[in-house]
């Protein structure tokens, strides 16, 4: 999507949510399209079954008329594959030439986002994609679909008009934004979305909390694991200094919660950096560029 925004004609973004996407997948539909990639009639009856198998609420189960878990393996295949025939393939064959200007789609499962030359397309693609999703049981959400204007002249066009920086959007848990290169390039730069922020470290609180009691070094060692997999996720250029906070907090955490192990304190902070020599903990780094 960088080289999307950065190298094209882009001054519109239209940031869109589905409501209830995994939850309203038809399931006539969805077969209907999975037919059109797998013959094997075999694997077709276990998709269906896998649709079809229901839920348990209060201990009761209850039969699915519509819909597939977000849990069950089989879920983003068949979402990838209901997607592809709801917007992508339609995006491409039919909505893009009819364009004046240039135009991109990026998506991922439910999550999209489509860059515009001109406003006017973008207007015209939010009402146009409303009666495509409506053909497959599906719409937007009205209070967390968008359009704003994002681009190269995103910043200077707002300037002009006594107005302030420009929106930012979200997508894949990144809070994406107009900056600039050192050089005084533009750059479309981005940083862990604030939402995915707070949630992580409210995860990471309550794993550390619920684990505090087993052996330093395996605490560790787990802790670690959840640590680099945050890090090779979110340590994408320009992120450093999230992934900085984020290993700062953890830290914190650590210490307080292996001092509530019992009700003596166990570590001053020269201890427990004494400790963290011995068992150090996964450094934050950059994993990906973005530009290669």
């Amino acid at each position: 999507m960088t080289r999307l925004v950065e190298k094209s004609k882009t001054n519109y973004i239209v940031d869109a949510d589905i409501k209830g996407f995994f939850n309203n997948i038809s399931h006539e539909r969805a077969l209907e399209l999975i037919e059109f990639r797998l013959a094997d009639p075999n694997i077709l009856w276990l998709i269906k079954k896998t649709l079809t198998a229901g839920v348990v609420e209060d201990g009761k189960w209850q039969p699915t008329q519509k819909g597939t878990e977000q849990g069950n393996l089989a879920s983003p295949v068949i979402a990838n594959i209901y997607m592809h025939y709801a917007l992508a393939l339609w995006y491409e064959v039919k909505f893009k030439k009819t364009c004046k200007g240039e135009s991109g789609l990026v998506i991922y499962a439910d999550d999209f986002v489509v860059t515009f030359q001109y406003k006017q397309d973008a207007e015209r693609f939010l009402e146009a994609v409303k009666e495509r999703f409506a053909i497959f049981g599906l719409e937007l959400e009205p209070d967390k679909t968008r359009l704003i204007e994002f681009g190269r002249f995103a910043e200077e066009n707002r300037k002009q008009r006594g107005e302030g920086k420009p929106e930012t959007f979200d997508f894949l848990g990144f809070t994406h934004y107009c900056s600039k290169s050192q050089k005084g390039w533009f750059r479309m730069k981005r940083k862990t979305a604030s939402k995915k922020y707070r949630a992580k470290l409210k995860e990471m609180n309550l794993w550390i909390k619920q684990n505090r009691n087993i052996r330093v070094k395996d605490l560790i060692d787990m802790l670690n694991a959840k640590l680099r997999g945050h890090y090779q996720y979110y340590g994408v250029t320009d992120n450093s200094e999230y992934i900085d906070k984020f290993a700062f907090k953890t830290r914190r955490m650590l210490f307080k919660w292996l001092n509530r192990r019992s009700q003596k304190r166990s570590y001053s902070w020269e201890g427990f950096n004494d400790l963290l020599k011995v068992f150090p903990l996964a450094r934050p780094r950059i994993y990906f560029s973005v530009y290669g």
